[in-house]
């Protein structure tokens, strides 16, 4: 059997799969091109998160001031209350 008839197929073949490997060698460059584009794209939203993150804290301290200062404000009216109605009941 002669390997002459077989040469042209695998001629074809060959070159099909150079091609496969070429388009694959520039997909792959364009997921590194994409993940290190998304890499950047991560770093940038954990710096934003991480700012985020700390204007909640500024909020939440001076909600906390906030709410200590209003627990003094309602024992001083509670306070001035009571010893308003003592005053009145206590009278004579």
């Amino acid at each position: 059997m002669s390997v002459q008839p077989w040469e042209p197929p695998i001629a074809r073949l060959s070159g099909a799969l150079e091609q496969i490997a070429g388009r694959l060698e520039g997909l792959d460059r364009r997921v590194d091109g994409l993940d290190r584009r998304l890499d950047g794209f991560e770093q940038r939203m954990e710096h934003r998160f991480a700012q985020i993150d700390a204007r909640f804290a500024q909020i939440d301290t001076r909600f906390a001031h906030v709410d200590a200062k209003f627990t003094w404000l309602i024992g001083i009216v509670i306070g001035t209350w009571i010893t308003t109605m003592l005053a009145i009941l206590l009278h004579r």
